[in-house]
């Protein structure tokens, strides 16, 4: 029986794409999305690949959105799920349940540019490298334990739009190999 992925994405959705491409024969994949207008979800289609739309607009505050998520999470009992670009902080008891089984990737060399916007703040900071990180979650925003980081070079001649294009190849490329080698990790030590 194959491994279950479950990705939660509020977006664009391409990291979401690039993990399908290169995950979807090894593992069972679905999404997650908590934005009914996330072309995230628009991508699972084109792709074939199951998802729940869980909106966050139906729920009149975000615990009663976080108990939802939850009741699904559990019920799908995922071996992994993979954060790509959810713009939301899940609780604390979501993280403690799935503890060790919640990755997530950042647009820059964790711990520096935590939060939104991690592309742009380099960028307007002016540092001469940044790059990606993926990490387990935990409770602190952006602070869980570093899985792997890969650096990017800021060009002179780099204008913030050429910078997003190589933070997200980087990306679609590091990603789906964490991914994978974290769930293999964890049917091995099961």
């Amino acid at each position: 029986m194959k491994k279950k992925l479950i990705v939660l994405a509020s977006g664009n959705g391409s990291n979401f794409e690039a993990i399908v491409r290169k995950l979807r024969n090894r593992y069972e994949i679905k999404l997650i999305s908590e934005n009914r207008d996330a072309y995230a979800l628009q991508r699972a289609i084109k792709l074939n690949i199951d998802y729940e739309l869980i909106n966050y607009k139906y729920f009149r505050e975000r615990e009663s959105y976080n108990k939802k998520l939850f009741e699904y999470l559990k019920k799908e009992e995922p071996d992994l799920i993979a954060l790509a670009g959810y713009m939301k902080i899940l609780p604390e008891y979501i993280v403690e349940y799935f503890s060790g089984r919640i990755l997530n990737i950042h647009p820059s060399l964790l711990p520096a540019f935590k939060g939104l916007n991690a592309i742009k703040q380099a960028f307007e900071y002016g540092v001469k490298y940044t790059g990606v990180t993926v990490h387990y979650v935990n409770n602190e925003l952006d602070g869980g334990k570093i899985i792997t980081q890969e650096v990017v070079k800021i060009e002179p001649e780099d204008t913030l739009e050429t910078l997003e294009e190589k933070i997200h190849k980087l990306e679609h490329r590091l990603y789906p190999k964490v991914i994978d080698k974290v769930i293999r990790r964890l049917t091995i030590s099961i």
